[in-house]
């Protein structure tokens, strides 16, 4: 995709079509964003022209009709997981088995996924080569669709009747594993607002109640306990203030599905860590 964009100017004067038997949701609007015409065989078509004036613009099927058996469709599970977080935490390029190493998955299934990536426009490679770009926000809008720690009883609410500074001041204090995400997280490295929710992954939220002396709230809880969907929630952390904060690219797909104003701390988030990747990124 990067490389059509650079090589090829489409116009209204001088569109250029591309076409194929099937074209992804995220390849559509990445063409659409550069000013492409395009058409598919499910009737996914646009077209723009300015002599004579035309203006096309038609919906067809939003997943692969004809899809190959081993095709990856989803980010859904741990190791899709492990493999997002790896894509983003670390910069390319990275060759398959490398970014299979770094994920702690096995390269089949990393191959499948990245196919997947691909075909959905949120990387780029070179033929049988590494991976040479990263759309690390694309990435993980992407896996928010698919991935929240609040889905499948994930997270059990909680209120720490003294307020957040109190049950912060425990997290320093405590001998469990653990790592702190959401608006707090978020807060620690990008000030937007003060936060209102703390999200802290651990191994055992019975050991958590206790050690943080909060209590379980149906209503006005400031503390949301979480269920690690994989042990990647604790690596690549840094410690901000005492606390264990977990990987910026964690903090922010966790903000992306979380509820009220966290989609919008999440999209901020994401804002700061493009202007500073050198901060977060290896």
């Amino acid at each position: 995709m990067d490389i059509l964009a650079a090589t090829l100017r489409p116009t209204p004067e001088q569109p250029v079509l591309i076409a194929a038997p099937f074209l992804s949701r995220r390849t559509l609007e990445r063409l659409r964003d550069r000013g492409f015409a395009y058409a598919d065989l499910t009737g996914n078509v646009r077209l723009v022209l300015a002599q004579p004036g035309l203006f096309i613009d038609t919906t067809g099927a939003r997943e692969n009709p004809a899809p190959s058996t081993r095709d990856r469709k989803s980010l859904k599970g741990p190791k899709a997981g492990r493999l997002v977080r790896a894509l983003c935490d670390f910069r390319p390029p990275v060759g398959l088995r490398e970014l299979a190493k770094r994920a702690g998955i096995d390269p089949g299934y990393a191959s499948r996924v990245v196919d997947f990536l691909d075909r959905e426009a949120l990387i780029t490679r070179t033929t049988r080569g590494p991976i040479t770009m990263v759309d690390w926000q694309g990435l993980l809008t992407r896996w928010s669709q698919e991935y929240s720690p609040f889905r499948r009883q994930g997270a059990a609410m909680y209120l720490g009747a003294r307020g957040l500074p109190a049950v912060i001041e425990r997290l320093k204090r405590a001998k469990m594993r653990y790592a702190v995400s959401g608006s707090w997280a978020a807060a620690a490295v990008a000030p937007v607002a003060p936060p209102r929710l703390l999200l802290v992954y651990v191994e055992r939220p019975e050991e958590a109640e206790q050690t943080l002396d909060i209590r379980p709230a149906d209503a006005g809880a400031n503390v949301a306990i979480l269920t690690p969907f994989d042990d990647v929630v604790f690596e690549r952390t840094s410690m901000k203030d005492g606390v264990e904060i977990a990987g910026l690219s964690q903090v922010a797909v966790d903000l992306l599905t979380s509820p009220g104003r966290g989609p919008n701390e999440g999209e901020a988030l994401m804002q700061w860590m493009q202007e500073n990747e050198d901060e977060w990124r290896t």
